[in-house]
Parts: structure tokens; C-alpha cells; sequence
């Protein structure tokens, strides 16, 4: 009976790791008046390189970021628009930045895309949030 209860506990220590590891941030942000959503996950932000903007560069440039983000996209016909990039900092992460960028182009159904960019160059598409009626 003891064995039962060992193994048990062995299955719920592995079941709740693994929850761990697909565990997910939310992050809500206004960007140029447009509310958008992204859910990362927490190993993703834990793995990406810290950055104090005090002391050196950002461990990945405003090009690589943009760079990232048309590899991610796959847009060789119609280039990629960069309408807006801003870098913000995870809430809670210290350490922990991102970029945030904006890209627009003919071919696009809604108006505007929006990335997240980490520091380590993975992409994340973010949830633009639809404009309410007044």
C-alpha cells in the first residue's frame, strides 16, 4: 500500500512540472492607442538575456528585432512596413525587456500587426483588441 501511495506522489510532482513548463504570462499593453494582448511563456522571459539600460546596449538591436520579426512574417513579396517600435520592460521580470513593434503593409487584412520581440529574438504575435462602439 505504501508503494501506491509513492507512486501517486511521483505522478502529481511530474504532472505539476510539467504545468510549470507551459505555464504563461498575460501581457496587456496600449500601444499608440491600439489595446493589444500576448501570452508568453514564463520560460521563454526566464531564458531571454536580462538587460539594465543604465549600464549597457540592449542585448539585441532595433535591426535584429525588425529582422526577427520579417523572418517571422515569411513577407518576401510585399515588404514588411515598420510603423512604430517602442521597448518595454516585463511587469514583475526584473531584468526582463522586450520590444514591441508595429508593422503595416498592402496585403495585411486588419490595418495593423503587432510583435513581441525578446530579447533573444523570438517573436510572439500579439491579440489586437477590437475597437469598442461608442
Amino acid at each position: 500500500m505504501k508503494h501506491y501511495r509513492y507512486l501517486l506522489l511521483a505522478i502529481l510532482v511530474s504532472s505539476v512540472n510539467a504545468y510549470a513548463d507551459q505555464a504563461k504570462i498575460e501581457i496587456v499593453e496600449q500601444f499608440d492607442n491600439i489595446n493589444m494582448v500576448a501570452f508568453i511563456s514564463i520560460n521563454d522571459v526566464k531564458e531571454s538575456p536580462a538587460w539594465d539600460p543604465g549600464s549597457d546596449a540592449p542585448p539585441l538591436t532595433i535591426n535584429e528585432a525588425v529582422q526577427a520579426v520579417k523572418k517571422y512574417t515569411k513577407n518576401s513579396k510585399n515588404p514588411v512596413d515598420v510603423k512604430e517600435i517602442e521597448i518595454r520592460r516585463f511587469p514583475k521580470h526584473e531584468g526582463r525587456w522586450h520590444y514591441l513593434i508595429k508593422i503595416a503593409d498592402d496585403a495585411m487584412k486588419s490595418k495593423y500587426d503587432i510583435y513581441v520581440v525578446l530579447m533573444d529574438g523570438k517573436v510572439i504575435p500579439a491579440i489586437i483588441e477590437p475597437q469598442g462602439y461608442k
